[in-house]
């Protein structure tokens, strides 16, 4: 029996390194989303301007799944970074992917962004891609804005209110919306509402990007190789929306200000 009991162990040994391959893939391939990409450097860059991207206290408002603020611990060990969200069922997935890249510099919390925030004094505050879906979006800024200390900074990123698909049959709506986006003004005005200052926004993404995305999102559900087969045209969208090679009206804005010192 004990013999039988090894063999099985060993047996097991290759599905258990397949499967943990395959889920590194996985989390691989949705952080390499092209419009996430670029949200992900467009916030680490705004980050950088605290202090020279010093250690920091990071919270990541509507952190959804978490890749985001799990990929930022990874990457800077020396900030403190709090993700927090009200769908249960996402934060416990983001707990387990923290727990199996033993990152002691990151936690997730349930939490409601028009309601008090989780602990205060943040370095900074992100909101990526959540205000449009916030009912009370004004509620939810002036919150952002107190969790913040004094001189801390918010970075916010939002679909441009006049966004249209690029390929034919996309969608032309974002995720949970309850209003399709914001012009550049008008995010500027919510801003300044929550007393803050230093307003800055600027377009992010186009057309190359966007083209890149909803590619992706068409084969999203398709088999592991047809999404690996993807990657290289994913990633080289990105490199090319940084470098500013595109094309057309922007699709999403970021936003940048600091509270008051």
């Amino acid at each position: 029996m004990k013999i039988r009991r090894r063999r099985h162990a060993v047996d097991d040994c290759p599905v258990r390194v397949r499967e943990k391959i395959r889920a590194v893939l996985e989390e691989r391939l949705a952080l390499m989303a092209p419009a996430r990409r670029l949200r992900l450097a467009l916030a680490e860059e705004a980050l950088y301007s605290l202090q020279g991207g010093s250690p920091a206290r990071v919270l990541d408002a509507g952190c959804g799944d978490g890749l985001l603020t799990l990929s930022l611990a990874q990457r800077h060990p020396g900030w403190d970074l709090i993700g927090i969200d009200r769908r249960d069922d996402m934060l416990e997935g983001a707990r387990r992917r923290a727990g199996a890249r033993s990152l002691g510099n990151v936690s997730f919390v349930h939490g409601d962004l028009e309601g008090p925030l989780p602990g205060g004094g943040f370095d900074a505050v992100l909101a990526i891609e959540c205000l449009s879906e916030i009912p009370d979006d004004r509620l939810a800024l002036r919150m952002l804005a107190s969790a913040l200390r004094p001189g801390g900074l918010l970075v916010v990123h939002v679909p441009e209110r006049s966004w249209r698909p690029v390929l034919p049959g996309s969608s032309g709506t974002w995720r949970e919306q309850v209003r399709q986006g914001y012009g550049a003004e008008e995010l500027s005005l919510a801003i300044r509402g929550a007393d803050l200052e230093g307003v800055e926004v600027r377009p992010t993404y186009r057309t190359v990007a966007a083209a890149a995305q909803e590619i992706r999102d068409r084969v999203k559900g398709s088999a592991l190789l047809v999404r690996l087969a993807a990657f290289p045209f994913l990633a080289a969208a990105v490199h090319l929306e940084r470098r500013g090679i595109t094309y057309g009206r922007p699709k999403a804005l970021i936003a940048t200000a600091r509270r008051p010192s």
